[in-house]
């Protein structure tokens, strides 16, 4: 009867991996302990100084803008109401072209709506980089002055669980808004 080698041939495969382990685990202890950290940014752009000042920022020139938008709306819906009004004692022709004028003025208006709309979003992405690269920055230079091996983000990082020691957020807030201004 013929003796099958399948058992043999994996039977050296524990005792070499535990030799491995053996041979390896040393230096694996002589590295040092691995710190972790996360920081949710999002809570350090909307808490600081300069995130504040952002949004206040787009806010001041977004209501500036819709006061004007406000101004024109009020222009068209005076002007239809008096279409209104003397609709009956016009002629065709003056009725055809008031009609003409609301359209344009709400073609324009459109525009200009869709314009801010368009700029708005615009603005709000180029302060939430250079507010998101500055954040980085100081989340960078904490870590490599505290010695963390890995620092991920809270929101977009897939923290399911994090110790409040290993929370960051309120060291990076403090730190980015003691740092020397930019400006």
């Amino acid at each position: 009867m013929a003796r099958s080698n399948r058992g043999r041939r994996w039977g050296w495969f524990p005792w070499g991996f535990a030799a491995w382990m053996l041979a390896v685990s040393p230096s694996l202890a002589a590295d040092p302990a691995v710190k972790l950290g996360f920081v949710d940014i999002q809570a350090v752009i909307s808490q600081s100084r300069e995130g504040q000042a952002a949004r206040n920022k787009v806010a001041a020139e977004a209501a500036e803008k819709q006061k004007e938008i406000g101004l024109k709306e009020a222009e068209i819906k005076q002007m239809d109401m008096d279409l209104q009004k003397q609709g009956p004692v016009l002629s065709d022709a003056a009725k055809k072209e008031r009609e003409e004028d609301i359209r344009r003025k709400l073609r324009d208006l459109k525009r200009l709506t869709e314009d801010f709309n368009r700029d708005l979003s615009k603005r709000e992405g180029e302060l939430l980089n250079d507010l998101l690269r500055d954040v980085t920055a100081v989340i960078r230079d904490y870590g490599k002055e505290k010695g963390l091996t890995l620092i991920v983000e809270k929101g977009q990082g897939g923290v399911i669980y994090g110790s409040d020691g290993a929370d960051l957020t309120k060291e990076i807030l403090e730190r980015y808004n003691n740092r020397p201004s930019k400006k």
